[in-house]
């Protein structure tokens, strides 16, 4: 089998704009923020203005779903925007998103749905696991150091056989 060197790797290859799948990808950027992109194929805009007349008339929102306690937020889109970073309204929950437009009667038309996500936690973990204890050998050696007052580049140079066992 032939492997490709540094030099045919980017031989002039591109990648494409779209790949003509209709989709919303949601994806936690931390505890507060979340990063969403998605690509409306031109044949699910037509079949939406065959089916609304004022489909272009209307504006494009994103509205974010927290699963867990029902709220949603809306987000007004820019009409050439394919990807988005939302705010999320806390860490350690489930969101989904939705894109649609609403329309100039003030109705809301839902497009396409997102995948679920869920934010990180914003604190350390309360799970104690003991199985990632040091071992006593190296407790040891590392207490004894804190104790001694130390600093680690006094450590380096300190010839004593009882600090730096």
């Amino acid at each position: 089998m032939h492997v490709p060197d540094r030099y045919e790797l980017n031989a002039g290859w591109a990648l494409p704009n779209a790949y003509g799948v209709d989709r919303l990808v949601l994806l936690p950027k931390d505890p507060g923020n979340l990063f969403a992109y998605w690509e409306i194929t031109p044949e699910l805009d037509a079949k939406m203005k065959a089916e609304y007349q004022d489909w272009d008339q209307g504006r494009g929102v994103l509205r974010l779903h927290d699963l867990e306690t029902g709220a949603v937020k809306e987000v007004e889109l820019n009409g050439y925007a394919d990807n988005w970073y939302i705010e999320a309204d806390a860490a350690d929950r489930t969101y989904r998103l939705e894109m649609g437009r609403i329309l100039p009667s003030g109705r809301y038309v839902p497009l396409i749905s997102s995948n679920t996500v869920r934010t990180p936690r914003d604190s350390i973990s309360s799970v104690i696991d003991p199985r990632w204890r040091m071992f006593a050998f190296w407790q040891q050696r590392y207490y004894r150091r804190i104790i001694s007052g130390l600093s680690s580049p006094e450590i380096l140079f300190t010839d004593s056989p009882d600090i730096t066992n």
